[in-house]
């Protein structure tokens, strides 16, 4: 098979070999065997690390894949030497992982997953946005869309305050919901009109918003909140992203 694919992870293997998990634009998410991969002098060395982008051609044999061949497209370099970059790249590479089923094609997961990696690289967006984004167009294109239209009870779309259940999906207006109940979360008309934005934008507009202040506060706990009641699992990368203070806690 030839494809193109992120290396999310990778793991040494015997002396000199490595297992790498790769996001595939054919066949979702993959593990392959790299034989001789942690050799400096090996040809697959310049291209068997997290982040690294290429074209791979992975020969399959009995559920097994093995990297017959690859050529780097793009590294990342700049990611890796920043330990905040770096932190938000693995934690939306642990996502990937836990959320896209293998031999399933995910050309929009993976078009997704650089995009936001480019941006994070070259400093576009505050990395926070970029991880709101990517949570919620994730568990959008997953399956586990939230439904951003209008309020769930009197079909408002446009007020200055909606609260948000992270469990239901849905959302309700102040006027239908004066008060918060327990588990909703505020989302002020900024910050609702950026989460509809994301859920809902095609792709080649999903990033071009802003958001800042307190409306980037609320969208992200609200973007976070919704993925970890979807997964319903613990990500080791989140709570090390906010060890090292690359977001508010």
């Amino acid at each position: 098979m030839k494809t193109e694919g992120l290396i999310l992870r990778t793991q040494d293997y015997k002396e000199s070999d490595k297992l790498l998990t790769i996001l595939t634009k054919d066949a979702g998410v993959v593990t392959a065997y790299a034989g001789g991969a942690s050799k400096l002098k090996n040809r697959f060395s310049c291209c068997a690390s997290p982040l690294c982008y290429a074209e791979f051609v992975l020969f399959k044999n009995r559920e097994k894949y093995t990297v017959d061949n690859a050529e780097p497209k793009e590294l990342f370099f700049r990611i890796r030497q920043d330990l905040t970059s770096l932190s938000y790249a693995s934690y939306f590479c642990e996502l990937a992982m836990a959320c896209i089923p293998a031999e399933e094609p995910s050309a929009e997961i993976l078009r997704l997953t650089l995009n936001t990696l480019y941006l994070l690289e070259n400093k576009k967006r505050p990395p926070e946005q970029l991880k709101a984004i990517y949570e919620l167009r994730l568990m959008s294109v997953s399956g586990f869309r939230p439904d951003l239209v209008a309020c769930s009870e009197c079909g408002e779309y446009e007020k200055e305050l909606f609260w948000f259940s992270a469990a239901e999906g849905k959302v309700c207006c102040g006027d239908c919901m004066p008060a918060a109940e327990q588990g909703r979360l505020p989302l002020s008309k900024s910050a609702f009109f950026a989460a509809r934005h994301i859920v809902y934008a095609p792709d080649e507009k999903l990033f071009s918003f802003t958001v800042g202040g307190e409306a980037l506060g609320e969208l992200s706990e609200a973007a976070e909140q919704y993925l970890l009641c979807r997964t319903e699992r613990n990500y080791k990368t989140l709570d090390f992203l906010k060890s090292v203070g690359g977001m508010n806690t």
